[in-house]
């Protein structure tokens, strides 16, 4: 009964998504999610794919997986895996994921860079591909599209990012989606982020986080969305190179939705 109750979900989500305002990419991180991702300004492994730009922000190389499901049932789970190569010229950001199940699936990959324009404006840009297959009479279908984003450092502590998701949704009929970050930081150990929304046919959705390191080994983070609504969520360990972390998005309707990503730092430190 779940596994049924599941598939209906997803396939009522991909009807309403590709057709009307369900994003292309299901974004990934705990922490990010922990912060109700409210990160397209936010430094991080994983903010990195949610705004391209970020990524010359990035002084180590990182590989990162990350496990998602969505209100606790396992038939709406997603995967992914990513790789950040750091680099002065053009740094590298490279994405797999699945979503879906034995019924359904999306498989979204994606490989972009970013440079810096200025000392304190970067633009970065990523090349998709999406493809998803279902059982029994569904066609199976199969997308090419990009995105892009800019960060802008207006202070030494204030830095303003904007990104767009598939902005040729004119030509492919899938939902496009454009969001605009601000991020502030009082150190290294405490950031406040704010960020708009609007996805294809959706509302515009409000998503505000704080992420607070302690002691240089734990971090909490804690965030609100409003479309839909929901509260996260969220801790962190950083044990050498290892960044592990859990978050948790708590809708007033739905349920809830967890994740845990582990983050693997080579041949550097990042905060």
């Amino acid at each position: 009964m779940l596994r049924f109750t599941a598939v209906v979900l997803l396939f009522v989500e991909t009807a309403a998504g590709i057709n009307a305002g369900e994003p292309l990419y299901v974004p990934h991180g705990a922490g990010e999610l922990g912060m109700a991702f409210s990160s397209s300004a936010f430094p991080g492994h994983w903010s990195c794919f949610h705004n391209q730009a970020l990524l010359v922000q990035r002084s180590a190389t990182s590989v990162a997986c990350a496990l998602e499901t969505r209100y606790m049932l396992p038939s709406l789970s997603s995967q992914a895996l990513s790789l950040m190569v750091a680099g002065s010229t053009a740094p590298l950001g490279i994405i797999l994921t699945h979503y879906g199940n034995g019924d359904y699936y999306r498989v979204f990959s994606g490989v972009g860079s970013a440079v810096k324009i200025t000392d304190r404006f970067a633009l970065g840009i990523q090349i998709d591909y999406l493809t998803e297959r279902s059982i029994g009479d569904y066609r199976d279908l199969s997308h090419i599209t990009f995105e892009a984003g800019t960060i802008m450092d207006i202070t030494s502590d204030l830095t303003v990012g904007l990104h767009i998701l598939n902005p040729l949704a004119s030509l492919n009929s899938m939902p496009s989606s454009v969001s605009a970050a601000v991020a502030w930081h009082q150190s290294d150990n405490l950031y406040v982020t704010a960020q708009l929304s609007k996805v294809t046919d959706e509302p515009l959705s409000f998503h505000g986080g704080i992420n607070w390191k302690i002691m240089d080994k734990l971090v909490l983070m804690s965030g609100y969305m409003s479309s839909p609504s929901a509260f996260a969520l969220g801790t962190g360990l950083r044990a050498g190179q290892l960044q592990i972390d859990a978050g948790f998005l708590i809708y007033s309707v739905t349920g809830i939705t967890s994740s845990v990503s582990f983050i693997w730092i080579i041949g550097g430190k990042e905060g």
